[in-house]
């Protein structure tokens, strides 16, 4: 079935508010959350629904593909802090490309203030955020 299908049934038969039979909804979509993201509105916020998986998508955010700084594909190695993960392509030669000498490409994964995770699995969820 589809999202709006099992929302609505959510809200008929089980007697759901709209945002619970949402949540209810997304915690059972496994495969939309790598496609797309959900906006839903109210006069009041908007909350946002982002796909978040431990090695694909930290927090909801998207890594790059590649590294910008030495290219390789599907570079990075992840390590869990309390407040986020360290990103680092493992490539150990990124540190010389060019001729430069320092450190291989690395950046700071945070959670989004205020957001919930909404498990949908062992290693992977929605990550509701609320905007004013």
């Amino acid at each position: 079935m589809d999202l709006l299908t099992n929302v609505s049934k959510s809200m008929v038969i089980h007697g759901f508010a709209f945002v619970e039979a949402l949540e209810h909804t997304l915690r059972q979509c496994l495969t939309l959350g790598r496609h797309t993201g959900i906006l839903h509105f109210t006069p009041q916020c908007v909350m946002q629904y982002e796909w978040a998986h431990k090695e694909y998508k930290p927090w909801g955010y998207t890594l790059p593909l590649q590294c910008p700084q030495c290219g390789i594909l599907n570079p990075w190695s992840l390590a869990y802090l309390n407040d986020g993960y360290a990103v680092e392509c493992k490539n150990e030669d990124c540190r010389d490309v060019g001729g430069r000498t320092g450190h291989r490409y690395s950046l700071r994964v945070t959670r989004p203030a205020g957001s919930v995770l909404l498990n949908a699995g062992k290693d992977s969820g929605w990550l509701r955020t609320v905007k004013l």
